[in-house]
């Protein structure tokens, strides 16, 4: 049914049910998972009252790639082809692409617990993801 499941993880706990949910559908349907994390560009990290250049954003990335090439080992060592990329931009924009690009036909994304306002002046990586996929189905992991 799914043969390539991608996971959007960000290491937060809705990630980490994100992931899970995924490794547990690719096991029954012994699916390629595809791990990716995207990171916002340096602006957006620290808004506007300080200056991008304090976030090393290479050393961000670094430390992701590092994270994701240990849940990525993990997952080739129980018996699946896992890949894994850390991304940079609008992660809605990223995921969606990147589920385009390398014919994903899921996407699972975690859940956050935002509140009103948050939703109102965040939006949610999660809600656009779903508006605006046309080619893969979205998994909202509570």
């Amino acid at each position: 049914m799914y043969k390539k499941i991608l996971v959007g993880y960000d290491g937060s706990e809705g990630g980490e049910r994100a992931l899970s949910k995924a490794v547990e559908l690719g096991k029954v349907l012994n699916s390629e998972i595809c791990l990716i994390t995207v990171v916002p560009p340096a602006s957006a990290i620290v808004g506007e009252i300080v200056s991008p250049d304090v976030i090393n954003s290479a050393a961000i990335i670094d430390s992701t790639k590092k994270k994701l090439s240990e849940i990525s080992n993990k997952l080739l060592s129980e018996g699946f082809n896992a890949k894994y990329e850390v991304l940079s931009g609008d992660p809605a924009d990223a995921i969606l692409n990147y589920a385009e690009t390398h014919n994903c036909d899921l996407i699972v994304l975690g859940r956050r617990r935002l509140s009103r306002f948050e939703r109102l002046i965040l939006g949610s990586v999660t809600s656009k993801v779903a508006g605006k996929t046309t080619k893969a189905d979205v998994l909202v992991v509570p």
